[in-house]
């Protein structure tokens, strides 16, 4: 609570969480509609990407930095473009994001491995994560069968559930008397 009471939250969320999750959603994005993926395939993503760009927006505004917009607009429209040059960077893109989802879920687990305590974090939204990726598995299957992205949500499956795993056994009961 502290970290949260003095402010000093702000750039571990906007620039541990938020950033790495847009340009995440961005290239996701990018990726299925480059090789015309039907739109129910990402329908999704575009509404993440603009809960990520306003809590960006919330996070430089309370923390007086909305000067660094900017380069952030930069980057997002430059890197929407870039992506497409050739197939080669588009297709590379997605496996970085791939590792960076993953990487994102392995701090999870090694945090929780050190404090040895769930704490407040959320055993139901790690499972509806792991749910969405089965779902995305299945409409993979039925839609594209695009192996890269079935890699990919296969491999959130299994950390989602894992996260989800160890939240449940780290999870403080309370004792009764």
């Amino acid at each position: 609570m502290y970290s949260l009471h003095n402010g000093s939250w702000i750039p571990l969320v906007a620039f541990g969480h938020c950033t790495p999750t847009t340009d995440s959603f961005l290239v996701f994005l990018r990726y299925q509609s480059y090789y015309s993926y039907p739109l129910e395939t990402y329908l999704e993503y575009p509404i993440l990407i603009a809960q990520d760009v306003i809590l960006l927006l919330f996070v430089l505004h309370y923390s007086g930095n909305m000067k660094q917009a900017l380069p952030y607009v930069v980057i997002f429209v430059g890197g929407w473009y870039f992506l497409t040059l050739q197939k080669w960077i588009i297709d590379l893109a997605m496996n970085l994001c791939t590792l960076i989802s993953a990487a994102s879920k392995f701090a999870q687990l090694r945090y929780l491995w050190q404090t040895r305590d769930s704490g407040q974090v959320s055993a139901l939204t790690w499972s509806m994560s792991a749910y969405t990726c089965a779902t995305r598995i299945v409409t993979t299957l039925m839609t594209t069968n695009d192996l890269m992205v079935l890699v990919r949500f296969i491999i959130m499956l299994v950390l989602n559930i894992w996260v989800t795993a160890t939240i449940l056994h780290y999870r403080k009961t309370e004792k009764t008397d």
